[in-house]
């Protein structure tokens, strides 16, 4: 990352570099990549993971508001002495902020052509703490991949309007992710909210059959010809 041998590690806020942390490399330069490594604490030494990166152009339009929310959220223990700030070059992470940090960069990931940022940004910015940790939780599985199950997910959870933005909403989105086996390409995505619309319309018919209510009929569905009855001939009686 950088050529020192024993480039500077700028804590941001109270971090224990002794324990699971993470390192957050930070560079706005055109063509460089920021990326946010976990490292993690073990017997045989601390091994190191990347968990997410994004362009350094990216970081330079968002970073003021990043750390502004960042520093919001924290407790006063979790601060320190001073003012926490992101310095260009590495950044250790508390666990805590390493998953509210994740869960942003996962999202904007998928955002392919960069057209997103503000609002996968404001969403981001508009949950709690326990949501973002929430959602770290069930995306951070090495089996999840770019484009696929819960980070693509995530990407619609967080560019959902503000005043469907929930937990129930969330957890809703998620399931239907956790169902979904494969997904396509990021230029070609799952289309999730379609996902959800038909999941509800059969939940709604299973419960009116339950219940002995006749189901609504979609709009799509055409309406249905009433069938004609069928003529039955009568034969005449044989007058011996």
């Amino acid at each position: 990352m950088n050529e020192s041998n024993n480039p500077p590690v700028f804590p941001f806020g109270v971090v224990d570099l002794e324990a699971e942390h993470a390192l957050l490399y930070l560079d706005t330069a055109q063509g460089t990549t920021c990326r946010l490594t976990l490292v993690a604490r073990t017997e045989r030494g601390y091994p190191r993971r990347e968990l997410a990166s994004i362009p350094g152009v990216v970081w330079k339009r968002i970073a003021p508001m990043v750390q502004k929310e960042l520093i919001r959220g924290m407790d006063p223990g979790e601060k320190g002495p001073k003012p926490p700030f992101m310095h260009h070059g590495d950044n250790a992470l508390s666990p805590l902020i390493l998953r509210e940090v994740a869960v942003l960069f996962w999202s904007l990931m998928e955002d392919g052509e960069g057209t997103h940022i503000e609002a996968l940004l404001n969403g981001w910015r508009q949950l709690a703490r326990e949501e973002r940790w929430w959602l770290y939780a069930r995306a951070s599985n090495p089996t999840q991949r770019l484009g696929q199950g819960w980070r693509r997910a995530l990407y619609f959870a967080l560019t959902d309007p503000a005043d469907t933005r929930t937990a129930p909403r969330l957890l809703e989105i998620m399931e239907v992710a956790s169902a979904q086996k494969k997904t396509s390409s990021t230029t070609q995505p799952v289309n999730y909210r379609e996902i959800l619309r038909e999941q509800r319309a059969k939940e709604r018919r299973l419960k009116q059959k339950a219940s002995g209510q006749t189901p609504a009929r979609s709009q799509h569905q055409p309406p249905r010809t009433p069938r004609k009855k069928s003529k039955v001939t009568r034969r005449q009686p044989v007058v011996s």
